[in-house]
């Protein structure tokens, strides 16, 4: 995760805190929220937990409003709803990216073909991952939480 550290706001001379981000991988096909199998799920959150808690220090936790992004990239066809994907993600950061996920006043989230796309400029954290994983087809997810409110005045586009 970036560090919280201070930075100089453009044309102000104001100093204000760096935003802090939280990115991950996670290997797998994700488990909807609407599963049968809750051992199945309950496995599927402790592996996002573990990756969160891999690639967060404690001190980055953030506790004001904040807004995730999270992609499912897949290959061929999925039969997974987004919005089923999102909860155990969202639960599974819970009290790790965020002291509680009602911090959180927005998801964007995406489904991905990467047998049909092309990733242009991907995050450092997806890039190591994505030749490896694009070669043996495997599915997985990247996730982002940002400690930066949405603009509550404009819908997102």
């Amino acid at each position: 995760m970036e560090d919280a550290t201070l930075e100089r706001e453009q044309g102000t001379g104001e100093r204000r805190a760096a935003v802090t981000r939280l990115e991950l991988v996670v290997k797998g096909i994700p488990v909807s929220s609407q599963a049968e199998g809750r051992t199945n799920l309950k496995r599927w959150k402790e592996r996002v937990a573990q990756a969160a808690r891999d690639a967060i220090k404690e001190e980055d936790e953030l506790y004001g409003e904040c807004r995730g992004i999270l992609v499912y990239f897949y290959f061929g066809s999925t039969d997974l709803d987004v919005d089923n994907i999102i909860k155990p993600v969202s639960d599974a950061l819970n009290g790790i990216a965020y002291y509680d996920d009602k911090i959180v006043s927005e998801w964007i989230a995406r489904k991905t073909d990467l047998g049909r796309t092309e990733i242009v400029d991907p995050p450092a954290v997806l890039a190591e991952h994505l030749a490896r994983w694009m070669a043996a087809e495997q599915p997985f997810i990247y996730v982002c939480v940002v400690d930066e409110p949405p603009n509550h005045m404009e819908l997102p586009k």
